[in-house]
Formats: C-alpha cells, structure tokens, sequence
C-alpha cells in the first residue's frame, strides 16, 4: 500500500483532550435524543397498542348471615399501574339511578384477587359522606374508572360494568335475560 492510500483508513493523530470532548459530545446528543424519544414513544404504545380500558372490574351484590345490608364481592383488574376515579352507581331494576358515590385509586397489574366488601366500605368516598343506604326494591350495582396511566398521562375511560340485579326482600340474585 502507498502513503496516499493508508492515510485515507487512518484517523487524524489529535490530542487525547479533543478525542475526549468529541465522545463526550456525541454521547450528549445521544442522551438527550433519548429522553426526548422514550417518553413519546411510551405514550404512542400507551395510546395505541395498549389493551383498553385500563381496567376492567366485575362486582357481584352477596347477601351473609353476619350482615345484615348486603355485600359486594368486587375485583379490578388493571392492565398498567394507573390512578383512577371510579364511580360506584346504585340501579333499580328498571336501570334508573338511586346514588352515586365516588373517590380515588391507585390500581396496578399486581393486584387480581377479588375481594369481600362491605358495604360502608365499598362506598366510602373517604370524606365523611355517610354510605348510601341498601335499597329496599332489587337492584344492581355499577361501577365505571376514569383513569390516567401513571408513566406516561394517557387517559381511558371504562365503560360501566353492573352486578345481576339483587333482590333484597329474599337475599338472592335474580337472573335476567340480559
């Protein structure tokens, strides 16, 4: 090989200072292209590709012998940690709307076991607001997130899931055609 052609596959001798200052350079726009892009990138998966809504909730309106209003045998799953409003609605038979309390959560993919509640405590709204009270004719009960993904603000809003209706006068759960 000539001079001509092994200068053309060698680097320009520089001073250690000025290699250093270049890496350091080029390791800046990398970082700040990549805190730029991941949060958006996240928010697209989250936005798009993310299986909706962020959570999904089955409530179930149990009569006990220890008891004497009902309980409510509720479980939510989350499919990314979200903070939520949920929003608990008493129904009559005829879906017309007897109370609605609401409050706030936290809700992650970790929790999936359902859980007994009574119902002062399904209720609480954590302000001092008393509970509805169990009403008389049969009911449902319904519940419905507002929710907003922790990481990244993406917001889903759950469509409302009820309970069979329950009839208090005989403690059980009437099955409907619907």
């Amino acid at each position: 090989m000539t001079d001509e052609h092994s200068k053309v596959f060698r680097a320009e001798r520089t001073t250690r200072n000025r290699d250093d200052f270049k890496v350091l350079i080029i390791g800046l726009m990398i970082g700040i292209v990549m805190l730029l892009v991941f949060p958006m990138v996240g928010s697209v998966s989250d936005k798009y590709f993310k299986e909706r809504p962020f959570i999904q909730a089955t409530v179930e309106v149990i009569q006990t012998d220890n008891y004497e209003r009902p309980m409510l045998l509720y479980d939510a799953d989350a499919v990314l940690l979200v903070e939520a409003t949920w929003i608990a609605i008493i129904r009559d038979a005829d879906d017309n709307r007897l109370a609605t309390r609401r409050g706030t959560g936290n809700y992650s993919t970790d929790e999936d076991n359902p859980r007994l509640w009574t119902w002062a405590a399904f209720f609480d709204q954590s302000d001092g607001t008393e509970p509805p009270p169990a009403p008389v004719q049969p009911f449902k009960v319904c519940v419905r997130y507002i929710s907003v993904t922790i990481d990244t603000r993406v917001s889903d809003e759950t469509p409302e899931t009820c309970s069979l209706i329950f009839n208090p006068e005989e403690g059980t759960t009437e099955i409907t055609g619907e």
